[in-house]
């Protein structure tokens, strides 16, 4: 880069750079927002992505309110002068670059697949924000849902499929299907070594999974709902679960609650095989 370019970055380190704990964050992926909503004040959060509102309605409505947001570009990280910067493990190399110029800390947060990931992905962000505590206080919580869930196992798992149409099915080795094996459910798409796999209709009318899980609110998506398939929506009436999708994107300690929404979910299903 150019001395000029130089100087300007120079000119948005904050005043404060040597503060013990840092009170300029910058988060540049949804999932590292929605950590760090929960581990800080907002008087802290530089700004959050343009996705940070719709996710933690989800999760904790108004937590975003207020805050500034980004749309992950470098350009970002000049305009809010951040003193620490949070991304996802796919951050750009100009992004460390530019981090690096600025003397702004880059903490990269893996993509979450296990309940260990998001134990040590909160830790690490606790770490970095200054509230270790407070990151090991929703460790806890974490491990006390998913401890309820394991000493209160079903007798007889039920049978599920996260189906939204079936062209991308999450298989053996992706966070949703430890979500759904948490809940005290078998995920009959996990093949060993699977990531996603493929699941139509033919295939799933075969299998008559106890359940459906589809990514959602009330209802399934008018475009997602497969409707020239009537057979499917009479197969399993009242057999289609909505999950919160974001919990199941991203490890938070709200994705052990979703484990336990989805045991609530499947307790209440109804009774006998389908049909």
């Amino acid at each position: 880069m150019g001395s000029a370019f130089a100087a300007l970055v120079l000119l948005a380190l904050p005043a404060h750079a040597a503060s013990a704990k840092p009170v300029r964050i910058l988060s540049m992926n949804q999932c590292t927002d929605l950590l760090l909503l929960q581990l800080v004040p907002k008087s802290r959060i530089a700004g959050v992505t343009y996705l940070a509102r719709d996710g933690s309605a989800a999760l904790f409505p108004g937590a975003a309110d207020g805050i500034a947001v980004n749309y992950g570009t470098p350009e970002d990280i000049i305009r809010f002068g951040p003193d620490l910067i949070l991304t996802g493990d796919f951050s750009l190399a100009v992004t460390r670059r530019l981090a690096h110029e600025v003397g702004a800390p880059l903490v990269e947060v893996k993509s979450t697949r296990t309940f260990d990931d998001v134990r040590a992905n909160l830790r690490q962000v606790g770490a970095a924000v200054g509230e270790p505590a407070r990151a090991e206080a929703l460790v806890r919580e974490l491990d006390a849902r998913l401890a309820q869930l394991a000493a209160q196992a079903p007798k007889r798992p039920n049978r599920v499929v996260v189906w939204d149409g079936g062209a991308t099915v999450p298989g053996s080795d992706t966070f949703a299907d430890r979500i759904i094996r948490a809940a005290g459910a078998i995920n009959i798409a996990a093949q060993p070594g699977g990531l996603y796999t493929g699941f139509d209709v033919e295939r799933l009318l075969q299998a008559r999974p106890d359940a459906l899980v589809f990514a959602g609110g009330a209802k399934p998506l008018l475009q997602n709902d497969e409707a020239r398939h009537r057979v499917v929506r009479r197969v399993f009436e009242g057999r289609r679960l909505a999950y919160p999708e974001v919990a199941f994107n991203c490890g938070l300690p709200q994705s052990a609650k979703a484990a336990v929404d989805l045991r609530r979910q499947l307790d209440g299903l109804p009774k006998g095989a389908v049909r």
